[in-house]
């Protein structure tokens, strides 16, 4: 992405010199409490994040209501699986408390609809951006209606191929809607590093023109911090405030200190990348005039002397006529008389 496809996500800037936007997914984390929602945005938002994601679906919309299967909090009982995100199910009133709380705060919030009910609630309350699932990359009906909305998207491509990717975007745009991020995905819980497969993230914003960035599943920041050096625009991880709490992802998710190291981290990648421009620091200079080499005299050289090669070697320090100007030398006179192992200046030569 070069810097004219510079662009605002939630009201941030991302693009080139710029570090990733960090994405707290709270998901569903809250389990379906307000006000637990509400503590971990915040503490997202005192951890370093820029932006903070939930999880909204209906679960009747979400499975089959014939679909068993055993109870995710309760392993030995057997249950149907919508009424698992029943459970985790808000109500718009709590989104309502839940956006007006994070205005308060002055941190985005925006959410991942898994249904089209969820979608016009969130966009109803002013939801500043969409976010689409990666099993969510194929669902060509639901990502029309997510363009038609208007509002940024994140595009999860997990499990997802680049013909995939590429009917999905256009899904997306035949509503008009060029403003998108997509983020590359491994969808298992946690990801391994051998699987993340990260110098895909330069093909696939070459390949699709879009800002690339990350949702990261992995347990540590690693991945991330190399996707910021890679120039990911955004990185997105689970989050919660205690990974000891029921619910099947917080297992999976970054607790607030690890939340403030990836923070940290990625500003302190895009300090270590610079401006990209080749240039010699001003800490180097006085290693350079040390450790660099000059014309040194091999022997006394009496002044009026026609110079030759043979006369001089090529040692430290760097701060007399350097190696590169040797041949300039070669055929002038000395100007006084060098004595053996002085480093030679431009004052010494006529």
């Amino acid at each position: 992405m070069n810097d004219e496809n510079k662009t605002i996500f939630c009201g941030k800037s991302i693009g080139i010199n710029k570090a990733p936007l960090i994405v707290a997914e709270i998901g569903f984390n809250h389990n379906g409490n307000v006000d637990l929602a509400c503590k971990m945005i915040k503490s997202a938002a005192q951890s370093g994040a820029d932006i903070v994601k939930l999880q909204t679906f209906i679960g009747s919309e979400l499975i089959s209501k014939k679909i068993k299967a055993q109870d995710p909090d309760s392993p030995n009982q057997e249950i149907y699986l919508h009424e698992f995100f029943q459970r985790y199910q808000l109500p718009r009133k709590d989104y309502e408390t839940i956006f007006k709380y994070a205005r308060e705060l002055e941190i985005p919030v925006f959410s991942t609809p898994f249904d089209a009910g969820s979608l016009d609630m969130l966009v109803e309350l002013g939801m500043p951006a969409i976010k689409v699932a990666s099993c969510d990359l194929t669902h060509l009906p639901f990502l029309r209606q997510v363009g038609q909305a208007g509002l940024p998207i994140v595009l999860s491509t997990g499990m997802g191929t680049n013909e995939e990717i590429e009917t999905a975007l256009k899904a997306i745009r035949c509503k008009g809607n060029e403003n998108i991020i997509l983020l590359h995905c491994v969808s298992n819980y946690p990801s391994q590093h051998h699987e993340m497969n990260l110098a895909c993230l330069k093909k696939m914003e070459m390949r699709f023109q879009v800002p690339i960035g990350l949702s990261d599943h992995t347990a540590d920041n690693l991945s991330a911090i190399v996707a910021a050096s890679l120039g990911a625009v955004m990185i997105e991880k689970h989050f919660t405030i205690d990974r000891k709490l029921p619910g099947v992802d917080q297992k999976i998710s970054m607790e607030p200190s690890e939340l403030a190291a990836l923070k940290k981290a990625t500003l302190e990648v895009q300090t270590i990348l610079g401006d990209g421009r080749k240039k010699v620091q001003d800490s180097e200079e006085s290693v350079k005039k040390s450790a660099r080499r000059s014309l040194v005299a091999r022997i006394d050289i009496e002044a009026q002397t026609v110079l030759t090669s043979e006369m001089f070697s090529l040692k430290r320090p760097g701060s007399g006529i350097p190696p590169t100007d040797l041949e300039r030398v070669l055929g002038q006179k000395a100007k006084i008389r060098i004595l053996a192992e002085e480093v030679v200046t431009w004052d010494m030569i006529l």
